[in-house]
C-alpha cells in the first residue's frame, strides 16, 4: 500500500490537477504497447526536472517504485508499473535547436516528429528514425537506445547522444550537458539503454547533421527468400544509408501488391550504388512517390493492428546475418504451425526483424509469440530496439548490470521488476 501521507506530498509538488489517484484513469497507465498489464497506483505529470526530483525524494524516503513513462509504445513492458507511481513525461517537451552547433536539446516528453520538423527548418536531421517517429518521445527513444532505419551506417541514438540531464534515484538532479560532436565518457551514456531503471531522463542533447541535397530510394523485388541474403551482402557493398526488408503480406498492407522487396535508401548521387541496385532489378522511386513510401513505411505497424489481436512480444529480433533466411523460415513455419497470420518487416542493414502477429485471441498470439521467441534465443538472436524489460531472457551480462543497479538504486525503486530483477 502507498502512504496517504506519501499522495498528499505528491499533490504539493505538481498539484492536484497533475496527480491521478483513485481513478479508474490509472488503468492506461497500468500497460504499454507491449501485452504485458500491472497496476499504477497514481500518476504524476511533472513540468520540470526539480519537480521530479521531489517526487523521486519522496519515493525514496518512502520505498515507493516509481515507472517513468513516456508515450507508452514501448513492446517490451518498459513502462508497465508493478504496483507502482507512474511519471509521465509528456509534458516535458520542450525542444531548442542550437543551429550553428548542429545540436538539439529535447526535454524527455517531446515527440520524435516534432524535433524532426524543428530541425527540418535548419535543413538538419537526426538519422535514426523509428517506425513510431509519429507517437514516441525523446526520452523513450534513448532510455531504450532505439534505432530505426539508417542503423548499418549510423547506428542507434547511442551514437548521437551528445549529453544528458537525468534525476537519480535518490532525487539528485545531474546536468551532462555537451553542445560538441564529441563528448567524452560514460557518465552520460550509461543512461542510454538503462529503459529508466538507473534514472529519470529529463532533457537530452543529440547530434544532428545537414540533410542530404540529393537522396533516392530504390525497390529491390525478391523471388524467394533464399535470395536475401546474397542480396544483401552485394547491397551492404556500396554503404547504402538504409536498407529495410518487407514480404509479401506487409506489402500488400502499404499497398504494393504481395511482392516481397527490399528497399534501399542512398543519400547523394552515387553511381556504384546505383549500378549495383540496377543489376538486382531494382527500380527507383523519387518525387511524392518515394515521401509516400517511406510515411507509409512509418504507419506499417499501425495498419497491421487493424487487422486483429496484434501482440508486439514476437516481434524484435535481431538475427546474426548467417541465419537470416532460415530465420525468416522458421517464422513461416510458426505461422503455418500455429494458424496465426504473421507479417515480417525489418530493418535488413542491421538483421533486426519484427515479427507481428495477428490471430484469432490473445492467447493465440501468445502462444505464437512465445514460439518465435524460442526460435530466436535458439538461433543466437537477441532483443534488438525494442528494450528488454520484461524479457530479461535476453539479456546478456546480468551480473555487471546488477552491481550498477545496487550503486545507483539500493532500495530499487526505479522500474523494479525489469530484466529479472
Amino acid at each position: 500500500m502507498v502512504p496517504e501521507k506519501f499522495i498528499d506530498r505528491l499533490e504539493d509538488v505538481v498539484g492536484s490537477d497533475d496527480l491521478i489517484y483513485n481513478s479508474r484513469v490509472t488503468e492506461v497507465y497500468s500497460t504499454d504497447a507491449s501485452p504485458y498489464s500491472g497496476r499504477a497506483v497514481a500518476v504524476v505529470r511533472p513540468e520540470n526536472p526539480e519537480e521530479v526530483s521531489e517526487i523521486l525524494k519522496l519515493a525514496n524516503h518512502h520505498s515507493v517504485p516509481v515507472v517513468p513513462r513516456g508515450a507508452g509504445s514501448g513492446t517490451s513492458g518498459g513502462a508497465v508499473p508493478r504496483n507502482a507511481v507512474v511519471i509521465d513525461m509528456k509534458k516535458m517537451d520542450g525542444i531548442e535547436v542550437y543551429q550553428d552547433d548542429m545540436i538539439v536539446f529535447s526535454e524527455a516528453g517531446a515527440i520524435l516528429h516534432d524535433i524532426k520538423r524543428s530541425l527540418c527548418k535548419f535543413d538538419l536531421f537526426i538519422p535514426p528514425e523509428p517506425g513510431s517517429l509519429r507517437i514516441a518521445t525523446a526520452g523513450g527513444f534513448v532510455a531504450n537506445n532505439g534505432s530505426g532505419k539508417r542503423g548499418l551506417k549510423y547506428g542507434s541514438v547511442r551514437n548521437f547522444v551528445a549529453g544528458i540531464n537525468a534525476v537519480l534515484p535518490d532525487g539528485k538532479i545531474v546536468r551532462i550537458t555537451y553542445r560538441t560532436h564529441r563528448s567524452p565518457g560514460i557518465n552520460h551514456q550509461v543512461f542510454v539503454g538503462s529503459e529508466g531503471a538507473l534514472g529519470v531522463i529529463t532533457g537530452i542533447y543529440l547530434r544532428a547533421i545537414p540533410i542530404p541535397e540529393e537522396k533516392k530510394t530504390y525497390l529491390i523485388p525478391l523471388k524467394n527468400t533464399t535470395e536475401i541474403e546474397k542480396s544483401l551482402k552485394r547491397i551492404l557493398k556500396v554503404l547504402p544509408d538504409a536498407v529495410e526488408y518487407i514480404d509479401s503480406k506487409s506489402s500488400s498492407a502499404l499497398g504494393y501488391g504481395e511482392e516481397e522487396f527490399i528497399a534501399v535508401e542512398v543519400f547523394g548521387d552515387d553511381r556504384y550504388a546505383e549500378r549495383v541496385i540496377d543489376s538486382l532489378g531494382g527500380i527507383s522511386i523519387e518525387s511524392q512517390e518515394e515521401k509516400r513510401f517511406w510515411e507509409r513505411r512509418e504507419t506499417l505497424g499501425a495498419e497491421i493492428a487493424k487487422k486483429g489481436s496484434r501482440v508486439y512480444a514476437g516481434e524484435d529480433f535481431a538475427v546474426p546475418f548467417s541465419r537470416l533466411s532460415d530465420f525468416i523460415e522458421k517464422i513461416k513455419d510458426v505461422e503455418r504451425e500455429t494458424g496465426s497470420e504473421i507479417f515480417v518487416y525489418g530493418h535488413l542493414d542491421t538483421c533486426n526483424l519484427h515479427p507481428a502477429i495477428v490471430s484469432e485471441s490473445f492467447e493465440d498470439s501468445m502462444r505464437a509469440a512465445g514460439r518465435l521467441a524460442d526460435t530466436a534465443l535458439k538461433m543466437g538472436a537477441t532483443v534488438g530496439e525494442h528494450g528488454v524489460a520484461l524479457r530479461w531472457e535476453f539479456l546478456k551480462g546480468l551480473d555487471v548490470y546488477r552491481r550498477l543497479k545496487y550503486c545507483l538504486d539500493q532500495k530499487n525503486i526505479l522500474n523494479p521488476g525489469k530484466f529479472g530483477l
